[in-house]
């Protein structure tokens, strides 16, 4: 009997408790300290990357993985007569669904869908989550195509970052770069638009900043319609913010359905920085 098998990579940032009980498989992109090369998530945590960060003075750098990682992957998880979604990072910050598309090319008799998320860590990840519930209901590739696209129209993302050093220097800036020359201590609030990084407002102070977080998602869910509200926290090397974070957002939100905590990762991170903090929601 045929099945519908989920591969995402590892710029989802989910925790490893959420993708073995929703039965996601991952493909883990490369990180580069110099020479030094890790598979993010399997040689590479959360803790260990930043602890890494802050000794080393080299800024890491990022590849997705070959096309031949993701047909190993595809043939080991799925057989042919079964349907795999690859769903993806935005294909504007990574080669991962680009590599993903070629490694169909390898398995022509496989039937295997390559999507692009158009989103970065967990504002992907909780994409993932629900194509992975969707995909469990059985239903049809149209059916959880049409569900996705329902989701991508509705989740909203912000967040702050410490310094924006680390994206301009490794080129993920996008539209936020209008933001750089700052003055001391003022706090870009960010989101992704099109599966880019766009600058939002500047706020003076962290303080300010993680205000202004949940304010902007107040405002954005007011523009969406549904019942359920799903809310995700992700931090990099900022845990106890996030804690903080979490108290303020069910104060506002006493009532949502879901909340799931994460780590930025080591890819995202490398281009984001320690002390990211941000916030996912979305209504269904």
């Amino acid at each position: 009997m045929s099945k519908t098998v989920i591969v995402i990579d590892s710029t989802a940032d989910l925790p490893k408790s959420v993708r073995d009980e929703l039965e996601i498989n991952m493909v883990p992109l490369n990180v580069h300290f110099g020479t030094e090369v890790y598979k993010d998530q399997i040689d590479l945590d959360s803790k260990g990357f930043y602890e890494k960060l802050r000794s080393s003075k080299i800024i890491p750098k990022t590849s997705q993985p070959s096309p031949g990682a993701f047909a190993e992957l595809y043939k080991k998880v799925a057989n042919p007569e079964d349907l795999v979604i690859s769903y993806h990072i935005s294909s504007k910050a990574s080669g991962t669904y680009q590599s993903a598309l070629m490694a169909t090319s390898l398995l022509p008799d496989y039937n295997i869908k390559v999507l692009d998320s158009e989103g970065l860590s967990l504002h992907y990840g909780m994409q993932a989550i629900e194509l992975a519930k969707k995909a469990r209901t059985g239903a049809t590739f149209d059916e959880i195509k049409a569900h996705l696209d329902k989701v991508k129209k509705n989740i909203q993302v912000c967040f702050t970052v410490d310094t924006l050093e680390y994206l301009q220097k490794n080129g993920r800036i996008g539209t936020a770069s209008s933001f750089l020359g700052s003055m001391l201590n003022i706090k870009p609030i960010l989101s992704i638009e099109h599966g880019m990084v766009s600058g939002v407002e500047k706020v003076r102070g962290r303080k300010k900043a993680k205000k202004r977080l949940i304010e902007y998602i107040v405002e954005k869910l007011d523009e969406t319609v549904g019942r359920k509200l799903h809310f995700g926290i992700v931090q990099g090397d900022a845990l106890k913010e996030a804690d903080e974070l979490e108290k303020d957002l069910r104060k506002v939100f006493p009532k949502m359905d879901s909340l799931i905590r994460s780590d930025l990762g080591p890819i995202i991170g490398s281009h984001a920085g320690p002390g990211t903090l941000g916030i996912i929601a979305y209504k269904l």
